[in-house]
């Protein structure tokens, strides 16, 4: 596939994006340089190893309860950012399939109708990475900056042995050092520390979200191609080879599907798990922040539990496209109008039926069994 090293814009206007942000993270697919780009995933799987670590033992019996929360919070997006970024370079080149196939699409759309489809598909990628993206960067900002002012406030001050609690890091905790070089690099580790995790944890999840999308319009094609079939005004030759292209078209589509899944079925266990305990603890927060009168924290929280729940909702979302796609296949080609078509086109329509009613499914850890 020679477009895959040749975008044109429209499918640069769809994935350039995802490839700013996943390329930091050593998680683009089409990254050039593959050791450069794995000695950036091992960097980012280090730094978060290390911040859950840290977190674990650092842990203060005597933190309020926001504190606590917060750095659960951290450790278990750490957590998930090592499984995606992981899962993600492990399924590199099933990715690039996916890829290379919508750089094909882009090249060779013909008709107006089928470009309307994958751009409104694409423009719903686009808002739910600038939603998401957005919501988490706009968390971690206060954090970051924040600590910034206490440190250099802190500093600044004739006398050094000023308390502890005007010497705050990124991550809510305090520097266990007065020297201001020892918690200028402390806070520009934890400042990279919960970028990554930001980039590594959301950004994979719009980048798979993005993939699914232009999937589930292909998928949508496929069946507006079935549905008009049988207006085409070839003789029976020509209509057998477009049915066989067809065939081999929604063959690809599922083969693509099944790479996607298999990646999502895993990453979805995770973040099941996790994501239960957190939407739990963060709710308990913004109930003490509401009751103590801590707006900001209230923000914060109500920040956070906006992005843990839309990130369920973008794997329940996926799924039940993909699903809901798959199966209407069964549905262009019954309204196909098959009846007058030659009787051995008849017979593929029947096995394309029968095939498009065993719908895609994301199950956490099930696999993909419905295509094998």
């Amino acid at each position: 596939m020679a477009s895959c090293k040749i975008w044109n814009k429209e499918m640069a206007y769809e994935f350039s994006l995802y490839r700013r942000i996943m390329w930091p993270v050593g998680s683009w697919p089409f990254d050039r340089n593959n050791n450069f780009a794995k000695f950036r995933a091992l960097f980012i799987v280090i730094t978060q190893t290390i911040m859950v670590i840290y977190i674990s033992i650092g842990y203060n019996k005597n933190a309020v309860l926001n504190i606590i929360v917060d750095q659960f919070v951290l450790a278990s997006c750490g957590i998930l950012t090592i499984i995606k970024i992981t899962l993600i370079r492990l399924h590199r080149d099933d990715l690039m399939k996916n890829l290379c196939n919508a750089a094909d699409n882009w090249t060779c759309i013909a008709r107006q109708e089928h470009r309307q489809v994958m751009l409104r598909y694409t423009n719903l990628g686009r808002f739910v990475f600038f939603f998401q993206m957005g919501s988490a960067y706009i968390v971690i900002a206060p954090l970051i900056v924040g600590s910034l002012l206490s440190l250099a406030t802190s500093f600044s001050l004739q006398n050094v042995t000023t308390s502890e609690d005007q010497m705050q890091l990124p991550q809510e905790m305090v520097c266990p050092s007065n020297v201001p070089v020892v918690c200028y690099g402390m806070y520009l580790l934890q400042s990279v520390q919960l970028i990554s995790t930001s980039t590594g944890n959301v950004g994979s999840d719009v980048f798979l979200f993005a993939v699914c999308m232009h999937l589930c319009g292909q998928l949508e094609i496929l069946g507006l191609e079935l549905l008009r079939f049988h207006k085409e005004k070839e003789n029976r030759y020509w209509k057998r080879m477009k049915m066989i292209t067809l065939i081999d078209r929604h063959c690809l589509l599922l083969n693509l599907a099944k790479d996607i899944v298999y990646l999502l079925d895993v990453i979805l266990i995770a973040q099941l798990i996790l994501h239960a305990l957190l939407i739990c603890l963060i709710g308990l927060q913004l109930i003490v922040s509401l009751a103590i009168h801590d707006f900001f924290l209230v923000w914060r929280s109500i920040m956070s539990f906006n992005i843990l729940m839309i990130q369920l909702f973008l794997y329940s979302y996926m799924g039940e496209t993909l699903s809901s796609k798959t199966q209407a296949i069964s549905q262009a080609a019954y309204l196909s109008e098959w009846y007058d078509l030659p009787t051995n086109i008849m017979r593929d329509l029947y096995f394309i039926i029968a095939r498009a009613n065993v719908p895609v499914r994301i199950r956490a850890g099930l696999g993909f069994h419905e295509l094998r």
